[in-house]
């Protein structure tokens, strides 16, 4: 049965312990405390599952554990510095080890890694019946530089009173999704109106006599309020069980409800259908059918695996089988050479070439035999180390012994995978008829849209995460359209914003070249105007001449673009780089606001592109059925004419 229990401590110098030393002893790890010097280990038989999860801002080296909390370390500089929190949380033992690990870390990241905590989880199992973690949270906020202020809100008992009630829910909603009726509460005794008898203070002469064995007034006062105890909260258990099963009855009631009105008579079959493969009492949820599917799979795996087996053992047979056949063959060619080598009459001097001649060719022949023999011999070996006979006798056994088996084993794998394939158009059914009626089932929110009942799973997937995210309540269409078409507004204007900057910012850049460049002119202009000597130069100097009048020309131009530019002198540009920075400034902050705006707009412009497509489907639907209807008249138009000529 699964039970509640949660404690909170904080980690504290006064109290003479270390955040270093307690995260050994957690995580099982050794560690090294820079402060003392000193290096902490804590062998456990069961080597805690451990797990350190950190805001995104974090900087990477949080992940490693024994920095971790020497950076805690280094941040306190008072003696009595409370250094960090420690969670300890009972697991369901209902649950598996990875659904318990999935359990901790969602409820650890909602609850304190998104409020900016870092924590460090160590899950221990070193006894089976009480599987339990340790949650250690630093008090500080993290930034990318590190550690920074202390955060008193996290101190707040409401806060506590807020994770306490938090995680009966999170174990609650993990137990539910399991099928699994137990399930947990925060509420004290006193709230459950459960009459708690607390026990007498024995005293030290009474405790141990009944150390001794020896009952004493005190010890029975104990013993009997203890088993009263025992019985009121058994009782209460037994109500709350019996509770939770009449809320599974009153759930399986309200599905089959469901069933019927959003299945059509053919999908109900099919549910139970599926209901008697699963072998549950009630329709099955797509989340066993996607279970058994995955069964389906690995059998099929197996199912393939040993036909490929089969497969191969017969054409390594085979191959085994025809490498003696020319073994047998080649023994026959040798016997045969032989046989000619001992019937050459060398006594005939008339066939003395003849007999050599046959001589040479049987040897020739005798070697070519024995060649190949010892060249199947080392095929025939290969094929004994895979089929593990030593023989030709046992071969020929075990050749027998195939042929007989091999077609029943054929058939008895073709007959599994035709299993297979049944059982899984039946969940496949299943899950059709679960997706049809979760579709008819959001389609019925929206009564007033016909359309509705031809969108896809997809869209209608996203219209229930838009309503429960609405606290389940059903938002319009018109109310996504519109928020849609809002945030596509906002986010040009934002967008334009940013445009308008940059170009501002382009602007003054260029008019910032034009006036480096009319004052660089105007200060040679300035320079030969105001001294005789270079202005009477430019009455005998061909070159001088041409150099000022290319300045003022060029002065003047650049006047003339910076105008354009919409800058008048050097004061007028600085004044604008002013106002320039002054609006950059707010570009993050437009930044952030687009992506606010984009941050759920896909999931809208899928609905509203559903909900299209679903109108475009409808109009074909009805255009089909017009004609099908239209065809229909026609051949009944056709017949009535032809009974008409007949007559």
């Amino acid at each position: 049965m699964a039970i509640y229990h949660f404690s909170a401590q904080v980690i504290s110098r006064s109290k003479g312990q270390s955040a270093v030393a307690s995260a050994a002893y957690r995580s099982g790890e050794r560690l090294k405390d820079e402060r003392t010097d000193e290096t902490k280990f804590y062998k456990r038989e069961v080597q805690p599952e451990t797990m350190i999860l950190a805001p995104s801002q974090s900087p990477e080296w949080v992940q490693d554990r024994q920095r971790l909390w020497n950076e805690v370390e280094k941040s306190e500089t008072r003696k009595n510095s409370q250094v960090a929190r420690e969670i300890n949380i009972a697991l369901p033992r209902e649950l598996s080890h990875q659904e318990q690990t999935e359990l901790i870390r969602g409820y650890v990241q909602k609850e304190f890694v998104d409020q900016g905590m870092i924590a460090d989880v160590a899950i221990h199992r070193d006894d089976k019946e009480n599987p339990h973690a340790h949650v250690m949270l630093t008090t500080r906020e993290i930034t990318e530089d590190g550690f920074s202020k202390k955060n008193r809100d996290w101190n707040q008992k409401e806060l506590l009173q807020q994770w306490r009630e938090q995680w009966a829910v999170h174990a609650n909603q993990a137990l539910e999704r399991e099928g699994i009726q137990a399930r947990i509460t925060h509420e004290s005794h006193e709230k459950r109106n459960l009459i708690i008898f607390p026990t007498v203070h024995l005293g030290h002469v009474a405790h141990e006599m009944e150390k001794r064995g020896v009952q004493t007034d005190r010890g029975t006062i104990n013993r009997d309020r203890q088993e009263y105890n025992r019985l009121v909260v058994d009782l209460q258990t037994y109500r709350e069980e019996k509770q939770a099963l009449e809320q599974e009855k009153a759930r399986k009631q309200e599905q089959r409800k469901q069933s019927e009105r959003f299945n059509t008579l053919a999908e109900r079959v099919h549910l139970q259908e599926a209901f008697k493969l699963l072998n549950v009492d009630r329709e099955p949820t797509l989340k066993e059918i996607f279970v058994k599917r995955k069964e389906l799979d690995q059998w099929e795996n197996q199912v393939h695996n040993h036909d490929q087996q089969i497969r191969w053992k017969d054409e390594t047979i085979r191959g085994a089988s025809e490498t003696y056949r020319w073994i047998h063959i080649f023994e026959n060619q040798r016997q045969q050479a032989q046989k000619q080598l001992e019937t050459i009459n060398w006594m005939n001097p008339f066939k003395l070439k003849e007999n050599r001649m046959t001589k040479e060719q049987a040897e020739l022949d005798m070697f070519k035999a024995e060649e190949q023999i010892t060249l199947r011999d080392k095929t025939l070996q290969s094929y004994s180390e895979k089929l593990g006979f030593h023989t030709e006798k046992e071969f020929h056994q075990m050749e027998r012994q195939h042929q007989t088996d091999y077609p029943g084993l054929l058939e008895k794998d073709r007959q599994t995978r035709g299993q297979i394939n049944r059982e899984r158009d039946v969940l496949k059914k299943a899950e059709t008829a679960h997706q049809n009626a979760f579709v008819r089932q959001v389609a019925s929110l929206y009564p007033e849209r016909p359309e509705m009942r031809y969108i896809s799973l997809e869209t209608a997937r996203k219209l229930m995460d838009i309503n429960k995210a609405n606290g389940n309540k059903v938002v319009s269409l018109e109310t996504i359209q519109n928020t849609l078409n809002n945030r596509k507004e906002d986010i040009q204007r934002l967008h334009g914003e940013l445009d308008r900057v940059n170009q501002r910012r382009s602007r003054l850049q260029r008019a910032e070249g034009y006036l480096k460049k009319y004052e660089k002119h105007h200060a040679v202009v300035e320079k030969i105007e105001n001294n005789p000597f270079l202005k009477g130069k430019l009455l005998v100097s061909k070159s001088a001449k041409q150099e000022y009048e290319q300045a003022i020309s060029t002065r003047g131009n650049s006047q003339d673009s910076m105008k354009k530019e919409g800058v008048s002198g050097r004061k007028d540009l600085e004044k604008q780089f002013h106002t320039l920075g002054e609006i950059e400034a707010r570009v993050p902050a437009f930044k952030d606001q687009i992506q606010s705006q984009e941050k759920g707009l896909g999931l809208l412009e899928g609905i509203v592109n559903g909900v299209e497509q679903a109108g475009r489907d409808m109009q074909r639907e009805q255009k089909r059925q017009q004609q099908k209807t239209s065809k229909v008249k026609i051949n009944e138009i056709k017949r009535n004419r032809g009974w008409e000529m007949e007559r």
